[in-house]
């Protein structure tokens, strides 16, 4: 769910942040394999996997910085990253993390499930060489041990021609080959960088809509609880028209769930294709072009120093708030 949108792919879609630094995977640097025969109108584009099964995931990235690709895919699902549905209204909903608890505590190849009882952590698997063909370079990765990640940094920003097709196949190695397919979107441009929330009041968003159509979506994530122990965020999947609005009661009730730290999210145009892997798993791939948000909300400032604060207030620098002296 959320966690499909923000940065590095991995198999988990609890958000999900990384560094892909200046490593060059070892990337092919030639011109991107032919997908002329591949119709963007046509091409079959299944969606995201379901949390409950979704091992797996690689995306084709272009950011404010960065144009690469990533992913990985475990033996099975890492329990807290079961996301559950707090709220749903019109296109938006909240989702919150659970926090499970095991006593005794789980050995350290084990985690603790949603259950309370300890089940064995899930492992990255070999997938072969993985490639991915319709970019403006082919891609050619092998696993990069150990945990068996796959990552090319070396592409240009945007790593694609709008509106093309992108295949990615992998090479069997723990579970049988497979391929899935991407349309590349038109570059996000939302109409700001900060948005301003405050309670009772509709949250409207926009950003540029593409000229000509290209089967994208746009996903929009708020996270206002950066330090709580059961963090929730929103998530919105509009259709890609140039705006879309977060509901009152979906903004509330993500406040109502607690406010630390810096609020921030972000926006992305993508496409989403998927596929089952081993037994019971899926795994996904998605072509995304993603600027991150930062949100304003009144009443209410972070900080890192008390010098952050109003008068009258101090920081409470483990949660990153002000709050009344």
């Amino acid at each position: 769910m959320v966690g499909t949108f923000l940065l590095l792919a991995s198999c988990n879609p609890d958000p999900k942040e990384d560094d892909t630094g200046d490593t060059d995977s070892g990337g092919d640097t030639d011109s991107g394999s032919d997908t002329d025969g591949l119709d963007p109108n046509t091409v079959p584009l299944a969606g995201e996997c379901a949390d409950p099964v979704h091992w797996g995931s690689f995306s084709v990235l272009s950011d404010d910085s960065f144009g690469y690709v990533a992913g990985s895919c475990d033996n099975g699902v890492v329990p807290v990253s079961v996301l559950t549905l707090v709220a749903q209204s019109g296109e938006c909903t909240i989702w919150k993390r659970e926090n499970p608890f095991c006593d005794p505590a789980c050995g350290s190849d084990e985690t603790c499930g949603l259950d309370g009882e300890c089940v064995p952590y899930p492992l990255k698997q070999d997938l072969g060489t993985v490639t991915v063909a319709g970019l403006v370079q082919a891609v050619s990765m092998e696993p990069i041990t150990p945990g068996y990640t796959y990552f090319d940094t070396t592409l240009p920003n945007p790593p694609w021609t709008v509106g093309g097709v992108i295949e990615l196949k992998t090479g069997g190695g723990a579970y049988e080959p497979v391929t899935l397919h991407a349309v590349a979107p038109v570059t996000l441009v939302p109409a700001a960088e900060t948005w301003t929330v405050t309670r009772g009041e509709i949250l409207n968003v926009s950003w540029d809509a593409p000229s000509t159509a290209v089967r994208t979506g746009v996903q929009f994530v708020v996270k206002v609880d950066l330090h709580g122990i059961t963090p929730a965020s929103i998530e919105c999947n509009f259709v890609d028209d140039g705006a879309g609005e977060i509901p009152v009661e979906v903004m509330d009730g993500l406040l109502d769930l607690g406010i630390t730290g810096f609020p921030e999210g972000s926006m992305s145009r993508r496409t989403i294709d998927h596929t089952d892997i081993g037994a019971g798993g899926c795994m996904d791939f998605i072509a995304t072009s993603t600027s991150l948000m930062h949100f304003d909300i009144t009443g209410y400032t972070p900080c890192r120093r008390d010098e952050d604060c109003p008068d009258g207030q101090t920081c409470n620098e483990p949660l990153e708030r002000c709050e009344d002296i």
